[in-house]
């Protein structure tokens, strides 16, 4: 009797199981492609995985299916996996405009949005040229969806072939971590030998034997698994892992962003000195609603965000299960005002704000994270060229 593969995949994604649920909804997929509630459940697998190339070529592919019923879900996840792919999300609500099931109000909404898009778009093209955004990942809707993704060998390749590959995948410093993310998805004994082999060998990068220890987690795996770092050996335990296991920025950092983008809207004028003193050196790990409140009213550039979450994540990753404790949310601020001012200075985007609080404390914090990313500063030199060069089709 064939299983309910659809249900497993739910099953597993209740279970915090991301890869082995991506695997039963593909599978459910090539089952009944008409499968809506598998679609939905493989995009958001991927992007609890921050797959989002493989999320963007399913995306893609949903939408290429004109009998599947409209899904406001896949809205949600579409306007962010797209949003720097104008042309893309133009297809793909205009797509969304003709689905049964969309109210006639969503399809008015989407018709003109995908005007809108296509206005966008078009004045990108007449600036650039359709190389360049190419070259910078615009594709076309059709595009995305001709991409292939890892799980696509399911249907050309042997199950033995695959391993065999991740095998070589895993030897290689350069492609350890494709292997690494693509065993997360194959729920079978040997992802689990292979990832945790991964996990003790000392050979391979820091950060990808941390990456291998979660996708054991994705995979379904529970219970103890050894980590080797910095010549120790420890146990984590995959149904409660100590520190904690993500993909995401850890949730304990949580209480240092909020004071960073305090200290930003202090410098802005959205909050005062007073308030910013009242809660600058609190490790509460929620700040007051008013005072949330206004920080949603400052105006925190994305870009400057995401450059602390990657810092953050590449030393988290890097020094796993040995991470710091962060109390002291305030020096952890600091440093990564630091951290931002240096970027937006160095890629000449400029800092209208003052200088950061330089405490002793919140240096040894930037050093720390630094000592995970030491292209930081060569990558910001690289990020001015492109931003200083000239532009042209």
């Amino acid at each position: 009797m064939s299983q309910d593969m659809g249900g497993l995949g739910r099953h597993y994604l209740q279970e915090d199981s991301y890869g082995a649920s991506a695997f039963c909804f593909y599978r459910a997929i090539l089952e009944n492609n008409l499968n809506g509630n598998a679609w939905n459940g493989l995009v958001l697998a991927m992007s609890l995985m921050r797959k989002e190339y493989d999320a963007q070529t399913v995306l893609a592919r949903f939408a290429l299916q004109q009998q599947l019923p409209y899904d406001k879900d896949m809205v949600t996840f579409a306007l962010m996996m797209f949003q720097n792919s104008p042309q893309a999300l133009a297809q793909w609500v205009r797509a969304m405009s003709v689905r049964f099931g969309a109210s006639p109000e969503e399809r008015q909404t989407f018709v003109k949005m995908a005007e809108d898009l296509d206005n966008a778009y078009n004045g990108l093209l007449a600036e650039h040229g359709e190389e360049t955004l190419k070259s910078q990942g615009m594709l076309s809707l059709e595009e995305f969806a001709n991409r292939r993704i890892e799980l696509d060998w399911l249907l050309t390749e042997s199950v033995d072939s695959i391993f065999a590959l991740a095998q070589l995948w895993l030897e290689d410093p350069e492609m350890v971590l494709s292997g690494v993310r693509l065993l997360c998805m194959l729920p079978d004994p040997r992802s689990e030998r292979m990832l945790r082999r991964v996990c003790r060998n000392e050979q391979v990068d820091g950060k990808v034997r941390t990456h291998a220890l979660l996708a054991l987690r994705w995979l379904g795996v529970r219970g103890n698994v050894r980590i080797h770092k910095m010549d120790e050996s420890f146990v984590i335990n995959l149904d409660d892992p100590k520190p904690e296991l993500t993909v995401s920025v850890p949730a304990s950092y949580k209480p240092a962003l909020d004071r960073m983008k305090l200290w930003l809207a202090k410098e802005q004028g959205v909050v005062t000195q007073e308030e910013y003193e009242q809660h600058a050196s609190t490790d509460e790990p929620e700040l007051p609603a008013a005072l949330a409140e206004k920080l949603e009213n400052a105006d925190i550039p994305g870009v400057l965000q995401e450059v602390v979450h990657a810092v953050i994540r590449a030393a988290y990753d890097q020094y796993y299960p040995l991470v710091p404790h962060n109390r002291g949310a305030r020096s952890w601020s600091n440093a990564f005002v630091m951290l931002i001012k240096d970027y937006a200075e160095g890629i000449g985007q400029g800092w209208p704000y003052g200088e950061p609080e330089k405490d002793d404390t919140a240096v040894l914090h930037r050093n720390w994270m630094l000592s995970a990313s030491p292209d930081f500063y060569s990558q910001i030199a690289e990020a001015r060229k492109l931003r200083t060069a000239p532009t042209g089709s």
